[in-house]
């Protein structure tokens, strides 16, 4: 519903609001005023012809007679600036009643102002808790994003972005440090920074590490002066090693890049400065005049910063992870597993990555014919940067698979080669040579109807055999007691000959597998699971069904898909010896 304004109006006016404007700067809108203490508050809404998306914007008129004031944002010699009141785009807001919508926004706007100005103390908490946003807005838009790797302090090489570039690492100034050993090599930021015309042309920067932040400058003019005061005032030993490291250069162009506290957490920003002719990075107001200051973003580029935002857990950075199969299934936990946070991984796999693999695989086009598990190891380094992948070509059974001390090094081994006869052959190995190692097993069955994964926890009641149960003998069968289809029945499609067959599934059905699996391993390395379980995900089996197959007791029956159960079978010989 649009907005009837003269109704507006009528209705600020009857709740006692003073409408003294029907437009501003020459356009429609209306202007409120409200006494604030000894101010008397003027705040703009810019009429608007189509419907309310989001929550109603006041303006405050001639925000610089206020001072700085948290949550006001500017531009210097603006005649109005905006109050940050919420994510209005999360708001729900009430467009059957505009009115009623631009009446709860008005009365944030006052309550956040009353509070800024009538309350010092918690106005200057604020302006610092928002450092990193009154930052952000004293930036030029076109100013490239600069990526520091290290958190303390240190002198930097900052190199230009890429001419012509336009997305990724190439069109950023970047800044990375030999010290960031935790990079893999294969990592796109790495292979950035070793870009060639990049270093044709480079600046010197200097972190520097504050233990106590001021307001942000107030605007773009006041730059220089924050700087200078915030060198000022820092500890003796501080400011005294700052100036030592930075001295020893002279140049037209320096960046200082700072760290510091804020409630909402430490905060990184930069100050870009040229000048005409080469001199020492500028520490007086004196010094500062042949200089000009930009305002410059800051993305912080470490395990810290970046993992958590992109929801990985930087304490499964030092767990490592063996996987047997880099087929979809596997690929897909791979995966995920980098997603997760795991920054070990050791993929084996002797086969090759095939045209008819693309559909339902996550390896591109350009891996066709080299091995999965290289490919693979190649794909998690370029995504993951702090990833270190290695590829083998051993099967599960191989001899230097099957070596105890290497399989007791990995916090996991995780198998994904969908064969009963070698993961059982591999299980009783395991037994046998008494080797302390968890093992996660997982496959798919064909049709869409479901997928399986056991954890097998070492001295935990349980074990893989335990899922080979058979539910009618009581005794250990050849056939998954999880599995929805019934045993021996050809479920394979003859494509082209024998050498064409194929279990038909989808990408989709592989991706669904590799979760369920990838939620055991990671509830496992994070110590959430502690005792040997199993998990299944059922489809509708309709394609199967249709198809003439026939299904388990168990499919017909089964209704905890994806809950994680325990996997001790009481009837399991091994488990219960």
């Amino acid at each position: 519903m649009r907005m009837d304004y003269d109704l507006l109006v009528d209705h600020l006016s009857g709740n006692g609001l003073e409408i003294v404007a029907r437009s501003f700067l020459d356009s429609p809108a209306i202007v409120v005023q409200c006494a604030i203490g000894d101010h008397q508050v003027k705040l703009v809404h810019f009429e608007k012809k189509e419907e309310f998306t989001e929550l109603p914007r006041f303006h405050v008129v001639n925000p610089e007679q206020y001072g700085q004031i948290a949550h006001l944002l500017y531009s210097e010699g603006s005649p109005y600036g905006f109050l940050c009141i919420s994510d209005r785009d999360s708001i729900s807001v009430n467009y059957d009643q505009p009115h009623l919508a631009i009446e709860a926004s008005l009365q944030r706007h006052i309550a956040l102002l009353s509070r800024a100005l009538l309350d010092p103390d918690w106005n200057m908490k604020e302006l610092v808790r928002e450092f990193g946003a009154n930052w952000e807005f004293l930036c030029d838009e076109s100013s490239e994003l600069v990526l520091a790797i290290e958190n303390r302090n240190q002198t930097i090489n900052i190199f230009k972005p890429v001419q012509g570039a336009s997305a990724g690492f190439d069109s950023k100034y970047l800044g990375i440090t030999d010290s960031s050993e935790d990079l893999n090599s294969y990592s796109h930021i790495v292979m950035s920074s070793r870009d060639g015309r990049r270093r044709k042309s480079h600046a010197k920067g200097f972190v520097l590490s504050v233990p106590e932040l001021p307001a942000p400058p107030r605007n773009g003019s006041c730059l220089g002066e924050w700087y200078i005061n915030l060198l000022q005032n820092l500890p003796d030993t501080a400011r005294q090693e700052f100036v030592n490291r930075s001295g020893g250069y002279k140049s037209t162009e320096f960046w200082v890049v700072i760290n510091g506290p804020t409630p909402s957490g430490m905060v990184w920003f930069a100050l870009h400065l040229k000048s005409k002719s080469k001199g020492s990075l500028p520490k007086s107001i004196g010094q500062l005049e042949k200089w000009t200051l930009g305002a410059q973003r800051v993305a912080l580029f470490n395990k810290e910063a970046v993992m958590p935002r992109s929801g990985a857990n930087t304490s499964l950075s030092m767990k490592s992870v063996l996987l047997v199969g880099c087929g979809s299934v596997g690929c897909e936990i791979a995966m995920r597993l980098g997603s997760a946070g795991i920054s070990h991984l050791f993929l084996t796999d002797p086969d090759t990555f095939s045209i008819d693999n693309l559909y339902r695989h996550t390896l591109p086009v350009e891996y066709i014919g080299m091995p999965k598990s290289i490919a693979l190891s190649w794909e998690l380094k370029a995504k993951y940067p702090w990833m270190h992948a290695n590829g083998f070509l051993s099967s599960l059974l191989d001899e230097d698979v099957k070596l105890k001390s290497t399989l007791e090094s990995f916090d996991l081994v995780v198998i994904a080669i969908g064969s009963p006869t070698q993961e059982r052959l591999f299980h009783d190995f395991l037994i046998e040579k008494k080797v302390k190692a968890p093992v996660i097993n997982t496959w798919l069955e064909g049709y869409g109807i479901g997928g399986h994964a056991t954890l097998d926890i070492p001295e935990s009641k349980g074990c893989l055999k335990c899922a080979y149960v058979d539910p009618e003998t009581l005794g250990r069968g050849l056939s998954s007691n999880l599995n929805f289809l019934e045993d021996n029945q050809s479920l394979v499609v003859n494509h082209a000959g024998c050498g064409q067959l194929y279990l038909p599934y989808s990408g989709l059905h592989s991706a669904q597998t590799a979760l369920i699996a990838t939620d055991l391993a990671i509830k496992y390395l994070r110590g959430q699971l502690q005792t040997s379980s199993k998990v299944s995900w059922k489809g509708d089996g309709n394609e199967a069904i249709s198809e003439g197959f026939l299904v388990t007791h168990r499919f017909e029956n089964f209704d905890q898909s994806l809950k994680v159960m325990p996997l001790h079978n009481e009837h399991c010989d091994l488990c219960n010896e």
